[in-house]
């Protein structure tokens, strides 16, 4: 009898051992918080002026970590909110016609590929038809800086949050489109960043919110 209750003690501490273990796994207990819908759509759509808001379409996180389409686009404009547990509020708008160059360009870089090889892979996808480069200039919007300055409870950010918008002009350079170049004027007035590659685009950069007060 004494044995038996010796080895049921066992069993139930080796059950017990095993269900800490589990619920210790980095795996586990390191699985970040993934906002709602509703909470990543308010987020996401902060680099936008208010006015194209309510039309944009917003692309998320599910519960595993996937990018989903929460939300589709009535007005041309993607949002892609910051993936759940990074430590960088990153949050972008691109006109859906030239969403997926920016996609191609994060893949690439993202696999490594160094500036002068994305830039041979894209174009030469881009002259076979694989890519297709929009036909006239987009915008596109963005805030960035780390997760600490962003209040998800009032949805607001602070003045570590950097905010611009582009204008892109693929392969266009600085003089076609009459701007001076990156590094030539205060970075408050507009520029033209990339010239003449694929990911050329006027530069629209602002005094982070809250900055002076």
């Amino acid at each position: 009898m004494v044995l038996l209750m010796n080895a049921e003690r066992l069993r139930s501490s080796m059950r017990l051992t095993c269900l800490i273990a589990v619920l210790s796994h980095p795996a586990i207990s390191q699985q970040p918080k993934v906002p709602t819908p509703k909470e990543q759509i308010a987020a996401a759509l902060l680099p936008l002026p208010e006015i194209m808001r309510p039309g944009a379409g917003v692309t998320g996180y599910d519960s595993d970590l996937s990018l989903v389409t929460l939300r589709a686009s009535t007005n041309g404009m993607v949002c892609t909110g910051t993936r759940p547990g990074d430590d960088t509020f990153d949050v972008r708008c691109y006109h859906e016609k030239f969403l997926p160059i920016v996609r191609r360009l994060h893949e690439l870089y993202k696999q490594g590929k160094s500036e002068a090889e994305v830039d041979e892979i894209v174009g030469l996808e881009v002259k076979v038809g694989k890519l297709v480069l929009p036909n006239r200039p987009t915008a596109g919007y963005r805030m960035l800086g780390p997760i600490s300055a962003y209040n998800a409870s009032t949805n607001t950010v602070g003045k570590e949050i950097e905010s611009w918008q582009s204008i892109h002009f693929p392969y266009k350079t600085a003089a076609e489109i009459g701007l001076p170049e990156e590094g030539t004027v205060v970075r408050t007035l507009p520029y033209v960043m990339s010239s003449g590659t694929i990911w050329s685009h006027v530069m629209i950069e602002h005094e982070p919110a809250g900055r002076g007060q």
